[in-house]
């Protein structure tokens, strides 16, 4: 063989094997699991098109947080309390103008209390999660009181 073909093979050898462990090391892009009814992990909440809509949606888990609490199945608590989070941090796209800092106020303060609702229910704390679903049903009703919806 000549020496410009061991070199032009070695050369394509070398493509491959550096294109080969490059797409290796690429993951796959994850899809989130639609949220499913009765539980998972998948922490993907659907927002509504309207304002309306998304407070039944956050007074619907709201329910659902409130009866995972008082069944003592904590496990549960933390998809219900990051479901509110998303539908609350939605809201300030979806507000009028003048509403908007006040809205993005308190869903700074609800993020907060849905990572402390998480937190006690991973350790078990049922007094400090039902103490801590309090202040987020306070915070909810204090953003919707002000913003002056039903």
């Amino acid at each position: 063989m000549k020496k410009t073909n061991l070199i032009a093979m070695g050369l394509c050898a070398c493509i491959a094997f550096t294109a080969t462990s490059l797409l290796a090391q690429e993951k796959p892009a994850q899809k989130p699991a639609p949220e499913a009814e009765g539980g998972g992990h998948s922490h993907f909440t659907k927002i509504p098109a309207t304002v309306e809509l998304i407070w039944k949606e956050i007074q619907k888990q709201q329910g659902k947080l409130a009866s995972v609490v008082a069944k003592k199945d904590l496990g549960e608590a933390h998809d219900h309390a990051f479901a509110i989070r998303d539908l609350v941090k939605a809201l300030p796209a979806k507000v009028p103008a003048e509403n908007k800092a006040k809205t993005e106020e308190a869903a700074k303060e609800i993020t907060k209390l849905a990572a402390d609702i998480d937190k006690s229910g991973a350790a078990g704390a049922q007094k400090a999660t039902e103490a801590n679903v309090k202040k987020m049903d306070a915070a909810i009703a204090a953003l919707q009181a002000s913003l002056k919806t039903k």
